[in-house]
């Protein structure tokens, strides 16, 4: 039973880290989650007559999170990382484009 308990407590060293492409697209992510959150709240308060600036922080919102995507996506490709932070920030990312390109696509119909 110790020789056993002894291999599950050593210490392992690893030369991995969380690459920094996939830090910032992570960072993004959570910036046009929260955007995204912000300007849905602001133009229901406004009952859908908030103007066109909402739009344009829309379409920013949007090209900020596909940058940030394919910030993740290279992060992947990167050898002996920690492979969270893209996976978080292609996740984070991912969703957000999607809900913004649908929410054009209804408000062009």
């Amino acid at each position: 039973m110790s020789r056993r308990r002894s291999r599950r407590h050593k210490i392992q060293f690893s030369d991995r880290s969380h690459p920094k492409a996939g830090i910032v697209s992570t960072v993004m992510g959570a910036v046009a989650l929260i955007l995204l959150i912000v300007l849905c709240l602001i133009s229901g308060a406004a009952r859908g007559l908030s103007g066109g600036w909402i739009g344009v922080a829309g379409m920013w919102t949007l090209i900020l999170s596909i940058v940030g995507f394919v910030l993740a996506v290279k992060s992947y490709k990167m050898e002996d990382i920690y492979r969270i932070t893209p996976m978080l920030g292609s996740i984070l990312n991912g969703v957000v484009s999607v809900v913004m390109m649908l929410l054009y696509v209804q408000g062009a119909v």
